[in-house]
C-alpha cells in the first residue's frame, strides 16, 4: 500500500430499469467485474467508469477497484440480484483496511422489486457503511430520476449533460477531480436539487435541441463561477413510474448553500418554463391506423 496516496474506491451499479416491462433484470443479466478485472475492462473505454480510472492516474490516487455491474435496460432489478450486488459492493467497501473516498457510477433510474428508487437506496448503503465525512461521489445517466435523498447520502452529484450521450467520460474524470479538491481541502461542497413538476417526454431530451439546450448551456456557464463546483440539468427517464419520475437540477457549489440553492431554483424554472412546449402532437388511434396503412 502507497500511503502518500489518497486510496480512492472505484465502483458502479447501473441499470435503467422500466417499471412497465414485465420481464425482471436477474442477476445473470448482469456483467459483473471485480476488482483487478475493472480496469482491465473499462480502462480502454468512453464511460464514467474510464473517466473514474484516467482522473485517478492524472490526480496521483491509489485505485482500489471494487465491483462494477451493469445490465441492458429491461424490466426492474429482482431482489435477489439487488440484494447480491448491494451487498457485495458494501462488503468489500468496508473490507478495505483503508479508504480516503470513493469514486460510484449509478444509473440514477434503476427501480428494483422492493426500492422504487434503488440508487438511492445503494448510497443510503454505502453511507451507512462508510459513515459520515467520508468522501463519496457520484455519477447518474442524463435520464436519471434523482431521488432527493440522493443529496443526504452522497457529497457530490453530478450528471451527464449530453443526450444523445457523448460525455460520459468527461463526467468520470470530472468527478474525479472533484474528488482531489475534497482530499486537498480546495473544495467544502453541498448541494441543492430543484424539481420541477414536470414530465419530459424523450421526445425533448435532445440536448442540441431547444427546449433543453439553451438550459444546459446555460449550466455550463454557471460552471465557470469558481464557487460552482458541477451543475447537473438531468432529463428523468419516462419509463420508470416512481415517485421522483422527471426532470431534475442539482446545483454543487464550493460551501456556499445559499447559491446553490439559487442557482437550483433558478435552473428549474427555466425547465418550469418550458412546459408549454413539451406537447406531443400526435394522432389517435384511428387517425394512427390510416396514417400506417396509407404507408405500407
Amino acid at each position: 500500500m502507497d500511503t502518500s496516496k489518497p486510496r480512492v474506491a472505484i465502483a458502479g451499479i447501473l441499470h435503467e430499469s422500466n417499471s412497465f416491462f414485465r420481464r425482471p433484470t436477474r442477476l445473470t443479466d448482469f456483467d459483473i467485474s471485480r476488482g483487478d478485472q475493472v480496469p482491465a475492462a473499462y480502462a480502454a473505454g468512453a464511460s464514467e467508469i474510464a473517466g473514474f480510472l484516467d482522473g485517478a492516474r492524472k490526480f496521483g490516487f491509489e485505485v482500489v477497484p471494487v465491483l462494477v455491474a451493469w445490465a441492458t435496460p429491461g424490466g426492474p432489478v429482482e431482489t435477489q440480484a439487488f440484494e447480491a450486488l448491494t451487498t457485495e459492493l458494501i462488503g468489500t467497501l468496508k473490507a478495505q483496511p483503508h479508504l480516503d473516498g470513493l469514486l460510484l457510477a449509478l444509473h440514477g433510474a434503476m427501480v428494483s422489486d422492493e426500492f422504487p428508487h434503488a440508487d438511492a437506496e445503494i448510497a443510503r448503503r454505502v453511507r451507512e457503511a462508510v459513515g459520515p465525512g467520508f468522501p463519496v461521489v457520484v455519477t447518474h445517466d442524463f435520464h436519471g430520476n434523482v431521488a432527493p435523498d440522493m443529496i443526504r447520502y452522497t457529497d457530490v452529484l453530478l450528471s451527464y449533460k449530453t443526450n444523445p450521450h457523448i460525455d460520459q467520460h468527461e463526467c468520470g474524470t470530472k468527478a474525479a477531480r472533484i474528488l482531489h479538491q475534497i482530499l486537498t481541502g480546495r473544495a467544502r461542497p453541498v448541494q441543492a436539487i430543484a424539481k420541477p413538476a414536470l414530465l419530459y417526454n424523450i421526445r425533448f431530451q435532445n440536448t442540441n435541441l431547444e427546449p433543453l439546450r439553451s438550459i444546459v448551456d446555460e449550466s455550463r456557464m454557471l460552471e465557470r463561477d469558481p464557487r460552482v463546483l458541477t451543475v447537473s440539468v438531468l432529463g428523468g427517464y419516462q419509463y420508470a413510474d416512481t415517485p421522483a419520475m422527471g426532470a431534475s437540477v442539482v446545483v454543487v457549489t464550493d460551501n456556499e448553500p445559499d447559491l446553490a440553492r439559487a442557482e437550483a431554483d433558478r435552473l428549474g424554472r427555466m425547465l418550469w418554463d418550458t412546459r408549454d412546449r413539451l406537447r406531443l402532437d400526435l394522432p389517435d388511434a384511428a387517425a394512427a391506423v390510416r396514417q400506417a396503412c396509407a404507408s405500407s
